[in-house]
């Protein structure tokens, strides 16, 4: 026998000292009014009060059931019983933008960092999603199915870089395609949804063909901008570059901001949400996404110990039930 709260046994220890205290003040002082008012051996012919005998019965039965209650709230168990474990989530798409201007550094970390943390403070709150990546620039491609395996999803977020994209712009309708396509062959309709990160600098593609596939799929995007308005200049794309940042074709150095039209219309034509980058946007992801609905991924039987606080409990209430009526006796008529 086993006891899934054990520590309420440790309450017997004292409670029940207390409790024995108590009841013997209780019956000293019963006894010294009752000698004041007359002679014992008078009253007990003439009252209705139960005899020294029944009474310390009386206060056996009050201790034995509280030790039971005690005993029933330790959740006494014994032997197993079938148990279904039942594990639910969602899908979740993560589309991460690696092009050149993801780079780029509007505070002390570059926009590619931000958007790796935000993910990941994402998907801490929902352990039980599985998940999959994307990565993008001006071509996209599933770079991880879904999986519930959320340390190799990690990985593999930790291992993308801005040099594994031969096209350093960027086109946000491959991405947004290459969910709908992803969605299409894997998961359950209605219980799918995307997470784009992106400084929103798309000059190639148009995103409203994916996002009538994903707005027909019911598939919400919930995107995020990362990135200043003021701007910052994007880094050369190799350190081993005569200069630190990357110029155009007529020799400026290219500065890059936050474009927030395309995924404001991602996120609007999907149902999704946008948010701007703040250290608390991953908080904020979690919370939108536990208000999507959950699908069963699966479901396996395994015994568990079963609660027999039931008979403790019963007798309990048994002995404080009878506790009251033993000693109680009439009054002969005459």
């Amino acid at each position: 026998m086993t006891f899934g709260y054990p520590l309420a046994l440790v309450l017997l220890l004292p409670t029940l000292p207390l409790a024995l205290w108590a009841l013997r003040r209780q019956d000293r002082a019963r006894r010294a009014r009752l000698h004041d008012f007359g002679q014992p051996g008078l009253l007990a012919r003439a009252s209705t009060l139960p005899p020294e005998r029944l009474t310390a019965i009386r206060q056996a039965l009050t201790l034995a059931g509280l030790s039971l209650v005690l005993v029933a709230a330790a959740r006494p168990q014994f032997g197993d019983r079938p148990a279904s474990l039942v594990h639910t989530g969602r899908d979740l798409l993560v589309l991460l933008d690696l092009s050149r201007s993801m780079n780029a550094a509007d505070g002390d970390l570059p926009r590619l960092a931000l958007a790796k943390n935000a993910a990941l403070q994402a998907l801490a709150s929902s352990p039980g999603d599985r998940v999959g990546l994307v990565v993008f620039g001006g071509s996209a491609f599933l770079q991880l199915p879904l999986t519930g395996n959320h340390a190799a999803f990690q990985r593999y977020l930790d291992a993308a870089s801005t040099d594994d994209l031969a096209n350093p712009a960027t086109d946000l309708s491959r991405a947004l395609a290459a969910a709908a396509t992803a969605f299409e062959h894997e998961g359950e309709r209605g219980f799918q949804s995307v997470l784009l990160l992106s400084d929103g600098e798309s000059v190639e593609g148009d995103v409203g063909p994916p996002l009538k596939r994903l707005r027909e799929a019911e598939v919400p995007v919930f995107a995020v901008g990362i990135g200043s308005s003021e701007g910052s200049p994007v880094p050369a794309d190799s350190a081993e570059a005569p200069e630190r940042w990357h110029r155009d074709h007529i020799g400026r150095i290219v500065q890059s901001r936050i474009e927030e039209g395309d995924l404001r219309r991602a996120a609007n034509e999907t149902n999704g949400v946008y948010l701007r980058w703040t250290p608390a946007v991953g908080a904020e992801l979690g919370v939108e996404l536990e208000k999507l609905e959950k699908r069963t991924m699966s479901s396996r039987t395994s015994p568990e110990r079963a609660d027999r606080f039931q008979w403790p409990l019963g007798l309990a209430i048994l002995m404080l039930g009878l506790e009251p009526l033993i000693g109680v006796k009439r009054r002969r008529q005459r």
